[in-house]
């Protein structure tokens, strides 16, 4: 064999020519990037399928559970099961469950837990990832579980009767709230009382009807020393707290008691709305102030014994709303009544029905309601769920607490926000929830309103914004039904 010597020139030019390093370069890197964004892809679908069956999952598991609290459907036999993988197809948009790549397994109804629980899952088609796995398809799975125990529920229903729900809105408002107390109370049987519910219209003020025995009337002070209740004092002033007597005087007034503990005050200021015993003129109370010194319950659920509710005498004494407060009750024909009865009027504040709700249901104030109306205990009762439901037409607009100003009536939008503000983050940190209803309210409305609310949890919105009648109604109907459904376990 004879060999050919290389030249050496001819050598160096081959090795240093970089034509085409380019092209090989960019082939090797091609298949790297087609590779990676086909498995982004194959990932994404991934992920929007688990979402998606996550999501049909959670609502049969809710539709199921309530559907088992209100004995719609059977513990025993497949009714339950049959039921749950109708809804699940449904939510998907399958017309035959059986005859498709979805799988509901795992069934199970527990009797003594009172949940239902299932798993699903569906073999996703990969189109990239098999390259590297070998795979053809991937399961994705999920699992859900609802309690149908009903267990205790205290609904808080914040109504707004200012002036602007005159006329058509006030007829929507009764006819929605009416509904949603109706879907509330189905859970309740002849023998069982589940779900109770307390009602505080609101405009100026709240008129606070049989707890009004814990509001004073104050004078128009941005901070006031709330006198204590206490129940050995009551019946002596004619209901008054002694303690009046020295806010009073604070003023101006002149006081006596006589020797029955009867109060009669003289020079009491031409704008201080109280009578000369020491009493309010009305049932209505305003927000509650912070102190001049010391503890400020201003934001809390704190009962009387800490410090009585204000009455503020720049709140005119014409003015209080005839629709009063109803404490917790299961008697609808007593929650109706009270709706049909609603009347409107006056300015927006809002921030004080936000607070007599959260007394009508907080447990610090057992002692000071009647028997039936009494809220329980959410620390020894692990079935108790409370929840608060704040609905209104507009902007807040009215505080008495944090000013003298004598312009309060649709005047403090910012410091009623604020208010609220304070009272939304105390309230959840309570365990509390908020769903919250802007019926046609402007952007600025809506933004508070959001904040207030209780945060979302997957698909479940606790902030609604209806705008006509029908919107109304079903927005009533659709929280009310999902307080029924409770919460998922899982």
């Amino acid at each position: 064999m004879m060999n050919t010597p290389i030249k050496a020139p001819l050598f160096r030019r081959f090795m240093k020519d970089r034509q085409g390093n380019f092209a090989i370069a960019f082939a090797f890197t091609s298949v790297a990037i087609f590779l990676s964004v086909g498995l982004a892809v194959d990932y994404s679908r991934s992920i929007g399928e688990k979402t998606r069956v996550n999501n049909a999952l959670d609502a049969a598991s809710l539709a199921t559970a309530r559907a088992l609290s209100i004995s719609e459907i059977s513990e025993k036999g497949t009714a339950a099961e049959d039921y749950f993988k109708a809804i699940f197809a449904a939510n998907l948009g399958i017309d035959d469950l059986a005859k498709s790549d979805y799988k509901v397994k795992n069934f199970k109804i527990n009797t003594t837990d009172q949940t239902v629980s299932a798993t699903a899952d569906y073999d996703q088609s990969l189109t990239f990832m098999r390259v590297g796995s070998g795979q053809t398809t991937q399961v994705v799975a999920s699992k859900s579980a609802a309690s149908y125990g009903i267990g205790d529920i205290e609904v808080a229903m914040v109504l707004d009767v200012t002036g602007s729900m005159g006329g058509s809105n006030i007829t929507s408002l009764k006819a929605a709230s009416k509904l949603g107390i109706t879907e509330l109370l189905s859970a309740n049987t002849n023998t069982d009382e589940h779900v109770r519910i307390s009602l505080v219209p609101y405009s100026d003020s709240v008129n606070a009807g049989s707890l009004s025995k814990y509001v004073y009337p104050d004078y128009m002070d941005a901070k006031s020393n709330a006198p204590a209740y206490d129940t050995s004092f009551v019946g002596n002033v004619n209901g008054a707290p002694y303690d009046v007597k020295t806010h009073l005087e604070s003023h101006g007034a002149s006081c006596k008691l006589n020797k029955k503990g009867k109060m009669n005050c003289k020079k009491i200021p031409s704008d201080f709305v109280v009578k000369k015993n020491g009493k309010s003129q009305d049932t209505c109370a305003t927000d509650r102030k912070a102190p001049l010194s010391g503890t400020s319950y201003q934001y809390t659920d704190a009962n009387p014994s800490k410090g009585m509710i204000s009455r503020d005498s720049r709140l005119k004494k014409d003015s209080c709303t005839s629709s009063k407060i109803v404490p917790l009750s299961s008697n609808k024909k007593t929650l109706d009544k009270a709706i049909d009865a609603l009347s409107t009027g006056g300015c927006t504040a809002g921030h004080i029905g936000l607070q007599w709700a959260w007394y009508t249901i907080s447990k610090n104030w057992a002692d000071y309601h009647a028997a039936g109306s009494k809220p329980d205990d959410m620390s020894t009762n692990d079935k108790l769920a409370k929840y608060i439901i704040l609905m209104t037409d507009g902007a807040f607009n009215t505080a008495y607490a944090g000013t003298s100003s004598s312009n309060v009536g649709c005047g403090q939008s910012t410091l009623s926000k604020n208010h609220t503000a304070a009272l939304c983050t105390n309230i959840k940190a309570a365990g509390i929830k908020i769903f919250t209803i802007g019926f046609g309210t402007s952007n600025s409305a809506d933004t508070m309103l959001e904040a207030c609310a209780s945060p979302d949890e997957g698909s479940l919105t606790y902030s609604y914004e209806p705008n006509s009648a029908n919107e109304l109604k079903e927005t009533y109907e659709h929280i009310a039904r999902l307080i029924q459904s409770l919460r998922l376990t899982q």
